[in-house]
């Protein structure tokens, strides 16, 4: 038969059937509370049965809402929850809240609020640059070839600064400090290569994988890029390629971390063999009718383009796949008797271009005429006569190489001079009146004090034994065969010139009693007269006139046969120096004017430099 069910029901708030009241499919009511009740079957499980409130809500007097003691679990929730009045009221805050609004709206607004408090996120490396560290410097790319393009993108340029690299693997410079440094993924690309990932995590995630390293992962606020950044918010890196794979030609590389790249960064893997340059030269050509200048009888050159020495200059390796500069060659300067030749470029060899074409010179060197002007000196050079010069690659150099020339070669400028000896210009410098510097005369005849003349001195001649020689710039006895091992070629002095040779000067000025005498060099006398004052001849008349800077001045009158001394102070002993030469009661305007000064010299002597002065 079957089981008649009754209506249960209670009154009483908070009464609700036990487990033994109900059968399975009774109800029950507590008409009090509005709670309607049933017998759960549980499978078995615990104690078999239990009483379920099948209405857990009450319905607020009037209707329009419910309430519900205890926590609701709900896989979703569709609708407009009120957030209703909290224990205490509402506080004062970021934003106004009401009783009646809907808490999706107020999560919604917590959110972009809180997003004004967070710190800006860390910097990316996005479009930062990437720099190439490679073992080649900076080098130019050689035209006339098709250069291996690993890129996937526009071919180099002939002429173009690239990164140099020659070791097959390359690095590149660490970019410090950049995130976000607890997600993502950074890759690191040789071309269109992976070269090394690693992802990264809250955790620090230092490390090599491939080529790519991370480095100083570590909290956002520690950085120096990026300051301000408070603790716990994001985390940076640093990060870097080292020794990647590097293949012949063309590359690129850049790293990747989702959005965001650095800029591509470019070099050339050299694969070029080519050994360094060497320099090679020819004979010289000598000019073939020269412009000379004499002095003393000895030819010299001038500076003119009619004395310009030759030769070709050769270069083997010139360029590989690369070349440093179009000037490759470089002049250290002049030489001691030629001006600076100059540097010189690619298009100053025979079928030179700029850019070189690759392997320029390889195997078989390339050409250029090096000309060469003399200097404009007075001297007599006897080494490094040329320019030096240096070859310079991406494959070596060949540094300090200059032709060598055995010849001396004997130089007269054309400009004025009178720091050295110049036959035709001594200083004379703000003494008495007139103008004009001393000039060389003949010296007359040997002997300390022969009759005194002024005649004109034939620098163009053969010079008398007895006459001493200036060659170069410089004064000197001289017993020199100059047929031989000099350029240009001259007279020869080595015979009869043994004995003393005598240097003598005419000074051309007014109102003069007394003078200095400036001599820089070695000298065995030196001896001056007033040629054309008789009161002077006279009282020096065992002399010929000529007073003696050897000796010292008496002191009272003018110098004489029984002390023909004219030296003030210092007393001349054949070195360098200043010394004072007094006429006594006499004045070279007693005289026409003239002073004539007579140098000795023995072998092995010289003298630089002389002058005349108040």
């Amino acid at each position: 038969m079957a089981t008649p069910f009754k209506l249960k029901r209670s009154a009483i708030t908070g009464k609700r059937p036990g487990e033994n009241d109900l059968q399975i499919g009774e109800l029950a009511i507590n008409f009090y509370d509005g709670h309607l009740f049933a017998q759960r079957d549980t499978q078995g499980v615990g104690i078999g049965t239990t009483a379920t409130l099948l209405t857990p809500w009450v319905e607020n007097y009037g209707g329009g809402s419910i309430n519900y003691n205890g926590i609701v679990t709900a896989t979703t929730y569709h609708g407009n929850q009120v957030i209703g009045n909290p224990a205490g009221g509402f506080k004062s805050g970021a934003f106004t809240i009401n009783n009646t609004d809907h808490t999706k709206d107020l999560i919604n607004e917590l959110n972009f609020i809180l997003g004004k408090l967070i710190p800006p996120a860390p910097t990316t490396f996005n479009g930062l640059a990437l720099s190439i560290q490679t073992n080649g410097g900076t080098r130019r790319l050689c035209a006339g070839f098709t250069p291996t393009n690993n890129t996937g993108g526009s071919a180099p340029v002939a002429g173009q600064q690239y990164a140099r690299n020659t070791d097959s693997t390359v690095s590149t410079g660490t970019i410090n400090d950049v995130g976000p440094g607890d997600n993502g993924t950074v890759t690191g690309f040789v071309n269109a290569t992976n070269v090394g990932s690693i992802t990264m995590t809250t955790n620090v995630d230092n490390g090599t994988n491939g080529a790519l390293v991370i480095s100083d992962n570590k909290d956002a606020s520690l950085s120096t890029r990026d300051a301000d950044i408070d603790a716990e918010f994001y985390q940076v890196y640093d990060v870097r390629l080292l020794n990647a794979a590097s293949p012949d030609g063309f590359n690129k590389a850049h790293i990747n971390h989702g959005s965001a790249n650095t800029q591509d960064v470019f070099w050339y893997e050299d694969p070029s063999t080519v050994g360094a340059p060497v320099i090679s030269f020819s004979s010289i050509t000598e000019p073939s009718s020269p412009t000379l200048s004499y002095s003393s009888g000895i030819a010299h050159l001038t500076e003119s383009s009619n004395n310009t020495f030759t030769y070709v200059l050769t270069v083997t390796n010139a360029s590989g796949d690369m070349y440093t500069n179009n000037t490759f060659l470089t002049s250290d300067g002049q030489g001691n008797a030629f001006q600076n030749s100059g540097s010189k470029s690619y298009t100053d060899f025979a079928g030179g271009t700029n850019p070189p074409v690759r392997n320029y010179g390889v195997g078989t060197g390339v050409n250029s005429t090096i000309s060469n002007v003399p200097r404009n000196i007075h001297a007599t050079v006897t080494s490094n006569h040329f320019t030096r010069y240096d070859a310079t690659t991406p494959y070596g150099s060949h540094n300090n190489q200059r032709i060598s020339y055995s010849p001396n070669i004997n130089l007269m400028g054309t400009a004025a001079t009178t720091s050295q000896v110049d036959e035709d210009n001594i200083l004379i410098s703000s003494l008495g009146t007139g103008s004009g510097n001393a000039i060389r005369v003949n010296a007359g005849s040997l002997g300390d004090t022969p009759s005194p003349i002024s005649s004109t001195f034939n620098s163009s001649a053969t010079p008398a034994v007895y006459e001493a020689i200036v060659r170069g710039g410089t004064l000197r006895h001289d017993q020199t065969n100059y047929s031989t091992g000099y350029f240009p070629a001259g007279l020869n002095l080595s015979a009869g010139r043994s004995g003393t040779q005598y240097f003598q000067v005419l000074l051309t000025r007014a109102a003069v009693s007394q003078m200095s005498i400036v001599v820089t060099g070695s000298y065995a006398g030196c001896f001056v007269c007033l040629p054309e004052n008789s009161t002077w001849t006279t009282g020096l008349s065992n002399t010929n006139g000529w007073a003696d800077m050897f000796d010292a001045y008496s002191g009272a009158g003018n110098p004489n046969n029984a002390d023909n001394g004219c030296a003030f102070g210092t007393v001349m002993s054949g070195s360098s120096g200043t010394f004072t030469c007094v006429f006594g009661t006499e004045s070279s305007s007693n005289g026409n004017n003239k002073i004539l000064v007579r140098f000795k010299l023995t072998s092995g002597q010289s003298i630089s430099n002389i002058k005349f002065q108040a």
